[in-house]
């Protein structure tokens, strides 16, 4: 379970498995039975975001049991919180549930809005504003990913601008992205999902100027659904200050060479641009620091480790991101306070369903006894297997 300290709040991210039921409604019931039983309501708390995956055979199981989701989650929280349902498991009928909740939080100074854009949760007080929304566009299945991806953009350009915040206070970005690493074809020319993405994603974000960096983010597959873009914004009206961190031993994804960008011939404006995203965003304030981890994959520089197998790639992607968080980097970041960065919560997307007892037993050996939310994903590059998310807290 992770928890941050930020004015006065508590951030925790919490994940859980069903252990009994039949139906995605009954496993989901087991799965809030579990949260309600835990440790989590040794205080009180807000739900402002959950994301739901599940598997799917079809485009058209997939909307039908999202459908049913949102109908028994309704009935769970009355109002739902900002909410994603993500195909990225593999085997019938499974099911995780992830839960992020703030502790600590006074009447009123949540509140979920709707508007033209869609839901959102708003976190107010005089020093801070938050602002969470889940599940950007995820249209019914069917649509091109192009216009799906303009789509998701404008959705969230409009809670933005009824917020008042800019694409800069962005500081958290979820990318999911039907068979990302696919293509579509108009004649013999032929256009990749998630190049497609990058490009409209650089359009709308060249809209705004990102000082303290891009958006920490992950850019990730799903089976079906479309495009979906979850995101945080948040905007100090103190001296806390966000900052965008580099990897020493990566090149920055926004710096990359157009030998590894994809091809995108439907866009004439914007065209094979890069990913727009820092390596990590690190929040520091008053009460208390903490680092949203992007994912990271097996690459050194720019170059994928294709030669390496699934735990030679999961060990690098491991060793990317503790070189991301070690000590040495935060202070040439301009972090000074702090004794030790702990990773907290690990989200790992791996590529085939065999593949995961080995990455788990990885993960579980670098970082025991921390949630690991474990699901079956394409990564941006066919020849990656694994890719790793997670938050961090520095104590």
């Amino acid at each position: 379970m992770t928890t941050i300290n930020a004015k006065g709040l508590l951030l925790k991210n919490i994940c859980f498995s069903p252990q009994r039921g039949v139906t995605l409604s009954d496993k989901l019931a087991d799965c809030y039975k579990q949260f309600v039983d835990s440790s989590a309501n040794d205080a009180k708390f807000s739900v402002i975001k959950q994301t739901i995956f599940i598997s799917a055979g079809s485009s058209t199981e997939y909307d039908q049991n999202k459908e049913k989701i949102f109908t028994y989650a309704n009935l769970f929280f009355k109002v739902n919180p900002p909410t994603s349902v993500i195909a990225q498991l593999k085997q019938q009928g499974d099911l995780l549930l992830e839960i992020v909740y703030l502790e600590g939080l006074n009447e009123g100074e949540l509140v979920i809005k709707e508007n033209n854009a869609g839901s959102c949760l708003v976190v107010e007080r005089p020093t801070m504003k938050m602002v969470v929304a889940s599940g950007l566009c995820q249209h019914k299945s069917g649509g091109n990913i192009f216009q799906q991806s303009v789509d998701a953009f404008e959705q969230l350009q409009a809670i933005l601008k009824h917020e008042k915040m800019q694409w800069s206070d962005i500081i958290r970005q979820w990318n999911y992205i039907e068979q990302i690493t696919a293509c579509e074809t108009n004649g013999s020319l032929e256009s990749q999902h998630y190049q497609i993405f990058n490009d409209v994603r650089t359009k709308y974000y060249n809209q705004s100027t990102f000082e303290h960096g891009f958006p920490a983010a992950t850019g990730i597959g799903t089976d079906f659904g479309g495009i979906c873009i979850d995101f945080i914004a948040l905007r100090f009206n103190d001296e806390s200050k966000v900052i965008g961190l580099k990897n020493p031993v990566q090149i920055d994804a926004y710096d990359y060479s157009s030998q590894v960008l994809a091809e995108n011939n439907l866009m004439s404006d914007f065209c094979r641009t890069t990913p727009k995203f820092e390596r990590a965003k690190v929040l520091v304030t008053p009460q208390g620091q903490w680092i949203f981890v992007s994912g990271t994959a097996a690459i050194t520089g720019e170059t994928s480790r294709m030669d390496h197998t699934v735990e030679q790639q999961t060990e690098l992607t491991i060793e990317n991101i503790l070189n991301l968080v070690s000590w040495e980097n935060l202070q040439h970041h301009g972090v000074k306070k702090g004794n030790e960065v702990k990773i907290d919560y690990l989200r790992a997307y791996v590529k085939y369903q065999k593949d995961i007892p080995q990455v788990m037993g990885i993960c579980k050996k670098h970082f025991p006894g921390i949630p690991i939310a474990c699901v079956v994903a394409d990564v941006c590059r066919p020849e990656l297997l694994v890719e790793i998310e997670g938050i961090a807290v520095i104590k």
